[in-house]
């Protein structure tokens, strides 16, 4: 049981964010208050949303008094290669800033060049702790397109070997942002089913980390309010996709990055790994799908905490909690079931075995394999 009266923390987080719609033409103004004028701008983006949009050539015209850098090759889920492919290539144009625009996979390997490039070393050696990160990287400004990943606030980069069936975290207190420039309106080009997965990893990343053995008030106070956002507006941002709700799964996002980066996610990110290296279940459907479960197992050791979770979610008690968050997903398009993502029983060894148990022991009860097989069996 957590220590209910006399927490003990430390709460550090150094990111400037700039929210608001229309926020992005703050860009230059931002990049101006970090490096001087004819300075080299790496910019990674997406390979085809801002172009498409009109948004990238108006952003390079306001950086004109720069020597941007556009680096576009930035495919889902980024691997250790990807990233050292791009800091080669940050390091050639000797660059004085790295911005990212774009969704969690753009944020996350630009965040990671800017580390590495004034490191020596792979990408992998550094993710794998054969070398320490010893140094702030070049300044980083970070606007993401989507509101899930919360790459924007946080101090890690998540990167992929797809082949290998691995999962790496680079990260540190060093990796944090300079500025997040947060505007809402670049979250309206967001299909449904992308506001739906993307948001619905932020809104389990909330949960996780309200429950977490390394919560503290900080965190909870923020991820009340996010879980307070996300049950009000996720459905409303899948399915109409009007400006207020997705300002408010924006702001719910970053909010959500800011807390667990105090207090991280923890199981069903456990689980979420090895269903996306696996079976190519997409990240925040791959979370989402065993939140349920994990809160039914952490409920009883929080029991202090309940009352102001169902307030915010607006529940009376754990049994409306589950079946709230069932239907928000359903209703956003999301499976709740591993059936549904194309899993079977004969998969659960598998699962099970590939599940990062570092960070299952962050829930406030132990759970072994046996207890984490009947609960993922109870998903089919």
């Amino acid at each position: 049981m957590q220590d209910q009266f006399v927490p003990s923390f430390v709460w550090r987080h150094p990111t400037r964010v700039r929210f608001g719609v229309g926020s992005l033409k703050t860009l230059t103004s931002e990049v101006a208050a970090i490096v001087p004028d004819g300075t080299r701008v790496f910019l990674v983006v997406g390979r085809q949303s801002l172009r498409a949009r009109g948004i990238l050539q108006p952003i390079l015209d306001s950086l004109r008094d720069y020597k941007v850098t556009v680096y576009d090759r930035v495919a889902p889920f980024p691997s250790p290669q990807a990233v050292d492919d791009a800091t080669a290539e940050c390091r050639s144009i000797e660059a004085d800033i790295v911005v990212a625009i774009g969704g969690g996979s753009v944020m996350d390997l630009a965040k990671a060049v800017a580390i590495l490039a004034v490191h020596e070393g792979s990408a992998l050696a550094f993710a794998q702790g054969e070398i320490a990160l010893v140094r702030k990287g070049l300044p980083f400004i970070a606007a993401p397109t989507t509101s899930g990943s919360s790459s924007e606030v946080t101090s890690g980069s998540a990167l992929w070997d797809m082949d290998a069936k691995k999962h790496y975290g680079l990260g540190g207190p060093l990796m944090f942002p300079d500025t997040a420039i947060v505007d809402p309106e670049l979250m309206m080009s967001m299909p449904s089913s992308l506001a739906a997965i993307t948001g619905m990893d932020a809104f389990t990343s909330a949960f996780e980390s309200y429950w977490s053995i390394r919560s503290q008030p900080i965190s909870d106070a923020l991820n009340l309010d996010v879980i307070r956002n996300f049950t009000a507006n996720l459905e409303r941002s899948t399915i109409q996709g009007d400006l207020e709700s997705r300002a408010a799964c924006a702001i719910a996002s970053t909010m959500s990055g800011i807390a667990y980066s105090q207090s991280p996610p923890n199981a069903c990110h456990a689980v979420g790994g090895p269903l996306t290296l696996f079976w190519d279940v997409q990240h925040g459907q791959a979370v989402g799908v065993t939140l349920c479960g994990f809160l039914e197992r952490a409920a009883p050791a929080i029991r202090h905490k309940l009352p102001p979770l169902w307030e915010a979610m607006g529940v009376e008690d754990l049994a409306g909690a589950t079946e709230l968050i069932t239907r928000i997903m359903r209703r956003c398009g999301l499976e709740t079931t591993l059936t549904g993502l194309g899993l079977n029983e004969s998969d659960l060894d598998t699962l099970v075995d590939e599940t990062r148990w570092e960070r299952v022991g962050s829930l406030p009860v132990s759970m072994g394999r046996d207890e984490l097989r009947v609960m993922l069996a109870e998903l089919f």
